[in-house]
């Protein structure tokens, strides 16, 4: 879960009991506006990620001594709890920070509600207005609004507006921390993966960063935590605890794996987590195998359109298709057995085919498919067994901008169309299964719904 998300506080409301004769104070009549305010803000909350609605640019203002003043633009920002933040004319703010010698500082510039309750106020005064305080950072708290970085260099003192707003460099407005209002996802998937523990044979998580970088242009209502989590086949051993949704490994890590790593794994599936087991076409002897069938079917099919040839070729085709396709079968079955003696060691035995049914999620939630995405040319087989998940032809080498050989553009959304429908599933399940789960009761407690309570006349 995504550090600073502001789950709507699990507090019963209470509203004001209205009777004629009623006395209305100063209490009651701020108990009766806080009610509406809060129900505001809660709705906010559920719905809605802060940021900035419109406005709140910053600008350097020039011939100034030392070239860190400042003007924050009027706009409109709504912060985590919901609060408006107006900021109706042009502000003036100087960054006081610097940075220490030979080491550059990144400063954050932000906005804050504050409420006016916690201001002194003339009492005479009628109203009051609702403000804001424009702050400078070194770490931003949930209840900052960025409105802009500056990486401050050494020495160097003038804030400039930057060459390449995509890519700000030292002592430059950088505006690319800007959040800007959007709902909420409905969905939050933390990915990780198991890799070999020499760095010359550690695997690149891009495909799977990548991955998660389509999801908000593909799939919005599912978000993923950009940092993937990575442990070798030693440390996963000793890891206390394995906080992901989706924890990737290729099959013949999984199949060497030491006791202490097996037991970590144990837990891991246990608690919900989805184990997705790889292994590419080459990897296990798959692909001379698969080649060899593709061009024994065009043939089969060059050989239909000429009658005398078909006649001629026809059968010995066929028959070698049959043998091909015997073959291929043949191997998965291997790897299937393989990788059963260790479902069998991580408590998870594998029970039925494995086939995937028309209407499983990884076929049809969110994006429907009515055949696999290929890899090398080939259609992928997947298989799955509860919480493990067994993808040969590993698509994970088809998520990334790197991908070789480079592919189409349809051949990558086809990949990272399912790799979503994997990252959806992997989410969806671990929700539900801890939705299962008693937690414990505290019978000192009023419940607040009515069921257990008693009328009395």
């Amino acid at each position: 879960m995504p550090e600073f998300r502001a789950y709507p506080r699990l507090e019963v409301f209470e509203r004001l009991q209205i009777s004629d004769g009623l006395t209305i104070t100063a209490e009651r009549w701020r108990q009766a506006h806080g009610y509406h305010r809060q129900r505001q803000n809660f709705q906010y909350q559920a719905i809605y990620e802060p940021g900035i609605v419109y406005g709140l640019g910053v600008a350097p203002l020039l011939d100034q001594p030392d070239g860190r003043l400042l003007q924050i633009q009027p706009g409109v920002a709504i912060d985590i709890e919901g609060n408006p933040i107006v900021v109706s004319l042009p502000e003036e703010f100087r960054l006081t920070s610097e940075a220490s010698e030979g080491q550059p500082l990144l400063v954050y510039l932000a906005v804050n509600y504050v409420d006016p309750d916690t201001l002194r106020y003339n009492t005479t005064i009628r109203s009051v207005k609702e403000t804001f305080r424009i702050v400078e950072k070194l770490h931003l708290g949930p209840e900052d609004v960025e409105i802009c970085r500056v990486l401050l260099h050494p020495g160097a003192t003038q804030i400039q507006i930057p060459r390449d707003v995509f890519r700000p460099v030292a002592n430059e407005l950088d505006f690319r921390g800007r959040s800007h209002p959007r709902p909420y996802p409905q969905l939050w998937v933390q990915v990780g993966q198991i890799t070999a523990d020499r760095p010359s044979q550690q695997a690149s998580p891009r495909g799977l960063s990548d991955l998660l970088r389509s999801l908000p242009g593909l799939y919005p209502e599912l978000r993923g935590v950009p940092t993937i989590q990575t442990y070798t086949t030693q440390t996963l051993g000793r890891e206390s605890a394995l906080d992901c949704h989706l924890l990737q490994i290729p099959l013949n890590l999984l199949l060497s794996l030491p006791a202490p790593a097996i037991l970590r794994l144990q837990t891991y599936l246990a608690q919900g987590g989805l184990l997705l087991v790889t292994a590419d076409f080459a990897d296990i002897n798959l692909l001379d195998l698969l080649d060899i069938g593709r061009e024994l079917r065009m043939g089969l099919q060059d050989a239909e359109r000429d009658r005398d040839l078909y006649d001629q070729t026809g059968a010995q085709l066929a028959a070698e298709i049959t043998a091909n396709q015997s073959a291929i079968n043949q191997r998965l079955s291997e790897i299937q057995q393989q990788l059963g003696a260790m479902a069998d060691r991580l408590r998870v035995p594998l029970v039925g085919s494995g086939d995937l049914e028309p209407d499983h999620p990884l076929r049809c939630q969110p994006f429907l498919f009515s055949q696999n995405p290929e890899r090398l040319g080939h259609p992928i087989y997947v298989k799955n067994w509860g919480g493990l998940v067994l993808l040969v032809g590993d698509l994970t080498a088809c998520w990334g901008r790197d991908a070789t050989p480079p592919l189409s553009r349809e051949v990558l959304r086809s990949a990272q169309e399912w790799g979503i429908n994997l990252l959806h599933f992997a989410a969806q399940r671990r929700q539900w299964l801890q939705a299962m789960r008693s937690q414990p009761m505290a019978s000192s407690l009023t419940p607040d719904s009515l069921q257990q309570r008693i009328q009395t006349s």
